[in-house]
């Protein structure tokens, strides 16, 4: 008989997987069709207006969504257990973004952009197709942060990806910052709902278990 392969994703990742992604995109690009009717306020301080708008770091800000993408694969290939945390912990996460962005909507100034090279283009690309709203907290910030939690609880991280990892999760939390998509609070809110989610996701598992 011929052997038998791995599946890239298992079978109990792919519905908890599918039902994340859903929460994801409904929370952020629902709220996104209702800001006509809501009125924004700015938690933009001194010192983010004293940081550099930057175009480069757009890199790190486009390159996040491959991040994200081998995160999950990986906690998803890890175990049902973890997976099933990482997935409800993010829907948990997202409903209380989803609280904030209609409940206390933010917005900021950006910049022109006038350069030529590509990362400039990259950022007027990202300024056309998003709108200056669901900024607190940065859902950016919350899945790299996603990130640098699962390096820690991965089977197979060792150190090296976990130093990856914490790198390229740091460049992400500085782009959202000089690109001038979100401002400092954005990025402690969106670490800080995470843990919130995955901490609730994790009493429920304890719960059902017992």
């Amino acid at each position: 008989m011929p052997k038998q392969t791995n599946p890239l994703i298992p079978k109990y990742a792919i519905k908890p997987l599918a039902l994340a992604l859903l929460v994801n995109s409904c929370v952020y690009m629902g709220v996104a069709q209702l800001r006509r009717f809501l009125t924004f306020s700015s938690l933009e301080t001194p010192l983010d207006t004293a940081l550099p708008f930057l175009a480069p770091f757009v890199l790190f800000y486009v390159l996040a969504f491959v991040q994200w993408g081998l995160n999950y694969l990986l906690i998803a290939r890890d175990s049902k257990e973890l997976c099933y945390r990482f997935a409800f912990g993010n829907i948990i996460a997202k409903i209380i973004c989803l609280f904030f962005f209609l409940l206390l909507p933010t917005t900021l100034a950006r910049p022109e952009v006038t350069g030529t090279d590509l990362c400039s283009r990259l950022v007027r690309l990202i300024y056309t197709s998003d709108p200056p709203v669901n900024l607190f907290p940065s859902i950016h910030c919350l899945e790299s942060w996603c990130c640098i939690r699962a390096s820690f609880l991965l089977k197979k991280s060792n150190r090296s990806y976990r130093i990856a990892t914490i790198i390229m999760s740091l460049g992400v939390f500085a782009s959202t910052l000089f690109i001038k998509q979100h401002v400092i609070a954005d990025v402690f809110g969106g670490i800080v709902v995470f843990e919130v989610g995955f901490w609730l996701a994790g009493r429920i598992q304890k719960a059902i278990r017992q």
